[in-house]
């Protein structure tokens, strides 16, 4: 998924943890539209301006792939190294993993949400954050 694709299902209302989510359609498979519907309330740091959507997508995913159903110490331990090294990744490249972080400003005011607009920080960082988030996962799962 290029940065025009992500964009366009801003457009279309999806939110970030969406996007990333749906760049896995196909690893996904018949878990698809059950993981995007789970998604669909976590989004710009869960509506809060907390920790970025992009990489609760991501954790998301990888959740999917290394996360279980049953207790299992050495499969939680696996799940728990592949976060980490999803969460230090994208930190190393963006400087962060919360939205005020990411952004420079804080969201949940509304003085910080309406600068993030009229600086286009949600349709030019929010789709690059996406695309790392992507490309992160995808080379863990």
């Amino acid at each position: 998924m290029d940065r025009e694709e992500i964009a366009g299902l801003f457009d279309r209302g999806f939110d970030c943890t969406q996007c990333v989510v749906g760049a896995f359609r196909d690893e996904l498979g018949d878990d698809f539209e059950a993981v995007m519907r789970s998604a669909s309330c976590l989004g710009m740091g869960m509506f809060r301006g907390a920790v970025c959507g992009a990489i609760v997508g991501g954790l998301a995913v990888i959740g999917w792939r290394y996360g279980t159903v049953e207790p299992d110490y050495s499969a939680k331990g696996l799940c728990v190294i592949k976060r980490e090294q999803f969460i230090s990744e994208f930190c190393r490249r963006n400087g962060g993993f919360t939205c005020p972080e990411l952004m420079g400003l804080d969201i949940r005011e509304n003085e910080g949400n309406t600068k993030a607009y009229a600086d286009g920080l949600f349709e030019n960082l929010c789709p690059r954050l996406c695309m790392d988030a992507i490309e992160i996962a995808r080379g863990l799962i």
